[in-house]
């Protein structure tokens, strides 16, 4: 982990971490904005928002229990994500999630899961029925 990327808020001791851009409340992954192929996202947050890792060159990633919400477009177009681990605590996976991810070859949806949008898995070699 690049230790210029987080730094201390020496009044507060909150860490502030530049490689997500989140909401107001830290619960809500807005953007990935560092260029690592590995990704752990913070503990703290539940919901990865619209498209949030879209686009990027991730091979994997690792989503915390706190996470109940994958968004819409969430991994749209990672293109070199190989894995992504999804918690139990998952009850909704958005439209198009992992569409255009050409290289995850399995995804294992936990039984948590109560609604995955249309196309989650588009342009794949996933199938979910």
């Amino acid at each position: 982990m690049d230790e210029n990327k987080i730094e201390n808020n020496e009044k507060t001791g909150e860490k502030k971490d530049e490689r997500f851009s989140l909401d107001q409340s830290k619960k809500i992954l807005i953007r990935y904005l560092a260029n690592e192929n590995y990704v752990i996202i913070p503990d703290n947050i539940e919901v990865i928002g619209d498209g949030a890792f879209q686009g990027k060159k991730i091979t994997s990633v690792t989503i915390p229990d706190s996470v109940h919400t994958i968004g819409h477009y969430a991994f749209n177009r990672c293109k070199k994500l190989t894995s992504i681990d999804i918690p139990t605590g998952v009850i909704y996976i958005g439209d198009y999630a992992f569409k255009g991810c050409k290289n995850l070859i399995a995804l294992e949806i936990p039984r948590s899961v109560k609604r995955i949008g249309k196309g989650a898995c588009d342009s794949t070699v996933i199938c979910i029925k």
